[in-house]
């Protein structure tokens, strides 16, 4: 009886590549999701910027990572917003006076597709195209 070969080279690089592909994407997320952030700020801001009474809200918004990875983003007023801190808020969640006037999720609701699509390419790129 003759002896029978089987090359499975390529199932092991493919098993080594699938095994990188994590790392690859931890790497890659990243820079998607800041760019996503930078993207909802900006949107943030021209939503905030066409009320009269409240010229400049908009440069009071900040964005501020949270974790060490570099996934997590806040974007709103923070501390260091100045004399137009808090009228961001105030636009938002209105007072017993007015009613809110901006809706402060829909730049959020906007841009969530286009990060789902990059963090999807991300993925794929992570395990078909390597370290490339």
């Amino acid at each position: 009886m003759g002896t029978v070969h089987i090359d499975a080279s390529e199932v092991a690089r493919l098993a080594v590549d699938l095994s990188e592909a994590p790392g690859r994407l931890q790497r890659r997320a990243p820079r998607t999701m800041k760019r996503s952030a930078l993207e909802i700020k900006r949107r943030m801001m021209q939503d905030f910027s066409g009320h009269r009474r409240a010229r400049g809200t908009e440069l009071s918004l900040e964005m501020q990572q949270l974790d060490g990875l570099g996934l997590t983003w806040e974007i709103g007023e923070l501390d260091s917003a100045g004399y137009r801190w808090g009228l961001a808020a105030i636009l938002t969640f209105g007072t017993s006076n007015n009613a809110p006037v901006v809706d402060h999720t829909a730049a959020l609701w906007r841009e969530m597709p286009t990060t789902i699509s990059h963090l999807g390419g991300d993925a794929e790129d992570s395990v078909l195209r390597g370290a490339e």
